[in-house]
């Protein structure tokens, strides 16, 4: 993930008047030029205006999320960091529905290398979106678009980012995360598929396909899913069920797929 990414997607709304409108475009400048002794006195000026304001909370987020990066842009400053921190934890706690805060929340975490915490919050993401029946706010309050498919997008990031440190003692991490998705959201063949690519690294083949076949009652057509099935297949040395998934895939593939379905013919193709 890159720095700076909830700088860009958080915004910075302002009390509804020329003079708020005004010092939210005073702030974003500041935060340009990063002058932070004027950005400092924008928000406690802010702060004393309007001070359950949600924004304040992004705001101050981004403030110190900047701050943290001001003598080092490649390492955080912890002192700073943790104000980030501090601040939209504030801002859920207040505003739990704010999906932005979230992410902001678990983008740090994730900068910080936090990764226990990382997974705990992702976690809670999750089980707080099943109880809201998934009804996210965005910066303006109105529903998130596409809720279930950001959701899930948004899980696999992080999973992904527990993945690529290649700390293999984090792999139980990322199929905790997978099993908690399952559970609330057991049409989700994408949470089966990462477990399930966890499970391959580690070699635990069996139980690799134990979990695709599951995907695969869910989503029988699913080309993704049928073109692993029969890579797992193959680890497992079963040419005919190898060689039938293959085959399977190519008939599956949507035009879109196409270099998915010419990779698994050829890989049927392969198996004699």
């Amino acid at each position: 993930m890159r720095k700076y990414i909830f700088l860009i997607i958080i915004g910075l709304t302002s009390f509804s008047t020329l003079k708020g409108q005004i010092a939210t475009d005073n702030l974003r400048r500041a935060f340009d030029k990063k002058d932070f002794k004027t950005a400092e006195s924008i928000l406690k000026d802010w702060e004393s205006r309007d001070a359950e304001n949600p924004e304040l909370y992004v705001a101050y987020f981004n403030f110190y999320t900047l701050k943290s990066l001001e003598k080092d842009s490649t390492k955080y400053d912890k002192q700073y960091a943790h104000k980030a921190l501090d601040y939209i934890s504030k801002g859920i706690e207040h505003y739990p529905t704010r999906f932005d805060m979230r992410l902001a929340k678990l983008y740090m975490y994730s900068q910080l290398k936090y990764y226990q915490p990382l997974t705990t919050e992702v976690i809670k993401l999750i089980e707080y979106s099943k109880q809201i029946d998934n009804n996210w706010k965005r910066e303006d309050f109105r529903l998130l678009d596409n809720p279930d498919k950001i959701l899930s997008g948004s899980v696999l990031d992080f999973q992904e980012t527990l993945f690529a440190t290649g700390d293999t003692s984090l792999y139980k991490n990322v199929i905790r995360i997978s099993d908690v998705m399952i559970k609330y959201y057991p049409d989700n063949v994408q949470s089966y598929l990462t477990k399930s690519t966890v499970y391959v690294t580690q070699k635990a083949y069996d139980k690799s396909l134990e979990v695709l076949l599951k995907a695969k009652s869910i989503e029988p057509s699913n080309a993704v899913l049928l073109y692993n099935i029969a890579e797992v297949y193959k680890l497992l040395n079963d040419k005919d069920n190898a060689k039938r998934y293959f085959e399977l895939t190519v008939r599956h593939a949507t035009d879109k797929q196409k270099q998915l379905r010419e990779e698994a013919r050829k890989q049927a193709n392969l198996i004699k």
